[in-house]
């Protein structure tokens, strides 16, 4: 008879052990169904669950059925109101309990049963179960919100369950619905937890490194300080000359890095505000060549950039400062009298900056790493490994991609396109 394979409180406790064991709310969903078909004598098992009390819910487990139909039905979004329609009063036999008989077929598009009729065919007998036959039980947590159901069909010995064994399953799932909630609540929180505390470690990484990278230029702004202050009359004109110049590159060297630290707080807050104007490709080169070689006068530029290349879709500053990145970078990573260039072309509907240097190169294994925050190559302790990461923002904002192309001891590329401007 349904509801006598297996004691009902030994089953409720397998279940409950497996559902606050599990490290994941699929483990525990699967628990149930397992447990709902030892315990009670049914071949398939179906769970719909919501993530929330509010949203809708997704077919997430589907016990005894075939994997086409798994394959088809599984993930599945049943929306709130259907299943309010679909779990009418009128079929409720116990709170949380609803039998639908053939005889009062009602016909529902997430249903997974396929009898051959709406009813018409006679049960072979007053209480065998019949192909269209199916039950429901809810899944509710200690507020009694429907978090969602279980429906269960084809009973292993062919009987319709009796009011009894109904009583059984409302009250099995009443409970391993109350233990499911807390163990959800409890997944949540860890979820919460490791969220605070990556933010902490990030946090706290981002600190140290801004600490680190201030060091520096203070430290020199404060060593040319003290010897202007100290030995100003017995310093050469040409000394004095290096040590003003040497506290102007350290200011501008911690001014670029508190620009850096303000865009990626902006960047990760989503609050950054972008420009959406025509640009034209060829201003951004030559105002980002003008700047490098301001900055690096013994460098060799070049420059290659056809009349006809159109204009692109994006911010004009911050498109100078991507660019102005990567030359950065290139300048950083090549050595002294190898030449930088920049060209622009067209490919399909975007125009493509590249910026192309020799040097050591970049091995393939650190691909990944280079666009992540703080993900430096090489040795190279004058940089923070936010120049790229920012970049692939701000070109991602945009429209557009950003990748390099490198081959190691020989020529390295990096290029980003941006969208070109429609033609008004």
């Amino acid at each position: 008879m349904t509801g006598e394979g297996e004691p009902l409180f030994e089953a409720l406790l397998a279940v409950t052990q497996s559902i606050l064991g599990a490290e994941r709310g699929q483990d525990a969903l699967e628990a149930i169904a397992h447990g709902v078909s030892r315990a009670f004598g049914f071949r398939y098992v179906s769970i719909v669950a919501a993530e929330s009390p509010e949203s809708d819910m997704m077919r997430r487990v589907m016990l005894g059925w075939s994997e086409e139909s798994k394959a088809e039905r599984l993930g599945e979004i049943v929306s709130r109101s259907a299943t309010r329609e679909f779990l009418s009063p009128e079929f409720e036999i116990y709170p949380h309990c609803y039998y639908f008989p053939a005889e009062r077929f009602v016909e529902w598009r997430h249903a997974l049963y396929s009898g051959e009729n709406e009813g018409g065919i006679e049960r072979s007998a007053p209480n065998r179960w019949h192909e269209r036959d199916s039950i429901a039980l809810v899944l509710a947590d200690a507020s009694d919100r429907m978090f969602g159901y279980i429906s269960i069909d084809g009973p292993e010995d062919g009987a319709v369950p009796n009011r009894a064994t109904l009583t059984r399953m409302r009250v099995f799932a009443d409970l391993v619905g109350l233990a499911l909630a807390n163990v959800r609540a409890r997944i949540a929180e860890a979820a919460r937890r490791e969220l605070l505390e990556s933010r902490a470690r990030s946090q706290s990484e981002f600190l140290g490194i801004v600490a680190h990278e201030l060091r520096s230029p203070l430290a020199a702004i404060r060593g040319a300080a003290i010897l202007l202050e100290t030995n100003f009359e017995r310093l050469a004109e040409p000394r004095r000359r290096d040590l003003l110049q040497a506290i102007s590159a350290s200011t501008t060297r911690m001014s670029t890095l508190f620009d850096d630290f303000l865009l990626l707080s902006r960047v990760d807050a989503g609050s950054l505000a972008l420009q959406d104007e025509n640009v034209d490709p060829h201003l951004i080169v030559n105002e980002a060549l003008g700047r490098m070689r301001s900055e690096h006068p013994s460098r060799r530029f070049s420059a290659r950039t056809p009349d006809e290349i159109p204009y692109v879709r994006g911010d004009e500053t911050r498109i100078v400062q991507v660019l102005c990145n990567l030359l950065s970078n290139a300048v950083r990573y090549s050595p002294a009298g190898t030449q930088i260039g920049v060209s622009l072309q067209t490919v399909r509907s975007y125009v493509r900056f590249s910026v192309r240097n020799h040097g050591p190169g970049i091995p393939h294994e650190d691909r990944e790493r280079l666009f992540t925050r703080f993900g430096q190559v090489g040795k190279h302790p004058d940089g923070t490994g936010l120049g790229l990461y920012l970049s692939r923002q701000l070109v991602e904002l945009m429209g557009g991609q950003i990748d390099f192309e490198s081959t190691p001891n020989d020529v390295t590329t990096f290029w980003f396109s941006l969208p070109i401007a429609v033609k008004a």
